[in-house]
Parts: C-alpha cells; structure tokens; sequence
C-alpha cells in the first residue's frame, strides 16, 4: 500500500510540472523564406517557425509571447486556457512598412569655370549595345552579383559553402524573385480590381497575392506579362484563398 501511495504521489508531481506546449502556424506573405522569431518573454525561452508557418513552444496560462522578424510588424500575445487547447491557432504577421525621409534635390550651380562645373555633373554613356550588334545584357541585381562571386571564388567557394554562405545567398536570391513577381504583378492590373471585382478586403489584398504567387504557373504567366491570363488566374484562386483563411 505504501508503494501504491508512492507511485500515486510521483505521478501526480510529474502531472503537476508537465510543460504545456502553445502550437500553430504563422499566416504571413512569403512566410515560406522567412524564420520568426518567436519568444516565450515570461519563460525567456524561444524557437522559430518552419517553411509551412508552423511553430510549437513550450508555454503556460498567462505567458507573454512575443513574433518578431524584420520583415514584419511584432506581435504579442498572452497564452489563454482556450489558447493551449487548440492545435491550429493561427497568428497574421503583416510586412512592416519602412518610409523613407524626403529628399529635396536642387539644381545645379555653375561657377562659370569649365572645369570645375564639368567634374561637378554627372554624365550617362551614350554607348547603346544594340546600335553596334551585340546583345542587350540586363544588369544583374545585388542577389545575383552576390551568389556569382560566392559560386566562382575558387578556394573561397569550398569555404562558403562549409559556412553555409552560399545556401544564405540562394535563399536571398530567391525572396528577391518571389518579391520581383509580387510586384510586376501589381502592376498589371488596377487596385480597384481586387476589392471590386473579387471582393477581397483591401487590408488582404496584399496577402492574396502572394498567396498566388506561390504558384508556378502564376509565375510564368507574370514574366510572359500575360495580362488576361494573369486576371483569370486572380479569379480563380479567390476560393481556395477564401478557404485558406477560413472565411464563410
């Protein structure tokens, strides 16, 4: 009988200091290239999300958790009874917005010293690459300049990838892509299109369209600047983006 007390006893203190775990998913735009950081404040404890927006951490009834990233606006939350309960609790990040101070920029004034004026302006080449036969190069973005350095560096190579550098830039090249297609997509059709047409709300907007733009096939449409196809693909992901989020 004492045996029995004793086993009763240690499973009741084993029940009374098991950790209970807060778990979901994270619903942000390009949430698959982008770790959160996420931070129990009240048991100094953390952990990140995976590609999916998926997340677990240890936690308890009352907890301050705090979402961070540079990406996005933070975003704290207390852990409530009904909160530990559920498994799909879902947490909306939206991007934070950098504004940027005005610039004022004034004419140029000339001293009359030739001079002194010419290394004072600043000139474009008139050399155009089409006019004499050769191809039009586009120039190539920060990502791309900086996954070529880090791919032809010979012995610096085998170093950047032992310190995991190059799949860093690969994965920086590819948020800068995804971002390209997000926003050459905007451009092809009117703002009016989403909140009038497809009846989205205008604070998810933005959200739906990376949430299409994780697709393929949307994708080739926006590099093919394929305008008509574009707008039917719109309309038809408006159901599944309706059933992604849950809404009636």
């Amino acid at each position: 009988m004492k045996h029995f007390y004793l086993l009763l006893f240690l499973l009741m203190g084993f029940l009374g200091f098991s950790q209970e775990q807060f778990q979901g998913q994270i619903i942000a735009d390009s949430i698959g290239f982008t770790q959160v950081n996420i931070v129990n404040l009240t048991q100094k404890i953390g952990t990140v999300n995976n590609t999916k927006g998926e997340f677990i951490i240890d936690a308890e009834e009352g907890d301050k958790i705090m979402f961070s990233s540079v990406q996005y606006e933070p975003y704290q939350i207390t852990v409530t009874l009904d909160i530990l309960q559920q498994t799909d609790n879902k947490i909306y990040l939206f991007r934070l917005v950098n504004e940027l101070e005005e610039v004022n920029i004034s004419n140029i004034d000339l001293t009359g010293n030739l001079v002194e004026d010419a290394a004072n302006i600043k000139t474009k080449p008139f050399f155009n690459s089409t006019s004499f036969g050769f191809p039009n190069v586009q120039p190539m973005t920060v990502e791309d300049r900086r996954l070529y350095t880090a791919s032809t560096g010979g012995i610096f190579t085998v170093i950047d990838i032992l310190s995991g550098r190059m799949d860093m830039l690969k994965r920086m090249k590819a948020i800068a892509d995804f971002e390209l297609v997000v926003a050459n997509s905007k451009k092809m059709v009117r703002e009016s299109f989403f909140t009038e047409d497809l009846h989205i709300p205008e604070e998810f907007v933005e959200d739906f369209i990376y949430f299409c733009a994780k697709d393929e096939r949307f994708e080739k449409l926006v590099h093919q600047q394929a305008k008509l196809q574009v707008i039917e693909f719109f309309t038809s992901k408006v159901e599944d983006y309706r059933s992604f989020k849950e809404w009636d």
